[in-house]
């Protein structure tokens, strides 16, 4: 079979409600062509300095991917060990997760891209796709590392063969990917911060991991794509990229 007619399928769908916090796992996913619904919507920041967290960035906020959230359809709730849910001003989940992080956070939903009020620290994309084949890759490159797409946060985790690229999905690039009902369109490569490599739940710190991804592939791993066609995505669903 040649590489235009392979195809794959829909492993794991991923929202983030609030940015840097721990995401929920989904078994179907409507899509907008702002993305995945809920996902992103929210910013966590230091409430004394006003700093939106950044773990890739600062070892300030490397303990907020520990937090929780997640969408019930028109805000978030946060969590601080996932079995205990508030609303995101509730005192007691604030404090247990000041605990957790080191700090007092804050949360407040993100204005309107362009518009004023809490805006997001970097330019968010619709859709970020990540295949298992690019994370056999680093599997392969780092024996000793877990490679584990919660390292990544994607939103869509495609399940594809290995084959002669490394990282297929840099080849999507331009061209239009159908998921279920869903068109999406590879806009540009992923390029990978520190986060990759912090410690989170059972994922040790792996700064070989973010050596081995700036050094062999060019900080890029996994891609960035806009929404062509809105629908909804489930686990499962097949995934083919035009020729």
């Amino acid at each position: 079979m040649t590489e235009s007619h392979v195809t794959g399928s829909v492993a794991a769908l991923w929202r983030y409600p609030v940015s840097s916090m721990g995401g929920e796992r989904l078994h179907r996913a409507p899509v907008a062509a702002t993305g995945i619904a809920g996902d992103r919507v929210w910013g966590l920041c230091d409430a004394a300095s006003g700093r939106i967290a950044s773990p890739g960035r600062e070892k300030h906020f490397t303990k907020v991917p520990g937090g929780r959230a997640r969408w019930t359809g028109d805000s978030v709730e946060i969590s601080s060990d996932g079995a205990l849910w508030a609303a995101p001003d509730d005192t007691a989940a604030l404090a247990a997760l000041e605990n957790a992080f080191g700090f007092s956070p804050a949360l407040k939903p993100f204005a309107p891209i362009g518009g004023e009020g809490f805006q997001p620290r970097d330019e968010h994309a619709p859709i970020h796709l990540l295949t298992t084949a690019a994370m056999r890759t680093l599997a392969r490159d780092l024996p000793g590392s877990i490679i584990d797409e919660r390292r990544f946060r994607p939103n869509v985790v495609v399940d594809w063969p290995d084959g002669a690229d490394p990282m297929p999905e840099q080849g999507w690039i331009g061209r239009d990917i159908a998921i279920g009902n869903v068109v999406l369109r590879g806009r540009e490569p992923c390029t990978r911060c520190g986060f990759i490599m912090i410690e989170q739940e059972d994922l040790p710190l792996d700064i070989e991991l973010l050596r081995l991804v700036v050094k062999r592939y060019g900080r890029h791993f996994g891609i960035y794509c806009d929404v062509v066609s809105v629908g909804e995505i489930v686990t499962g669903d097949r995934v083919a990229p035009a020729a």
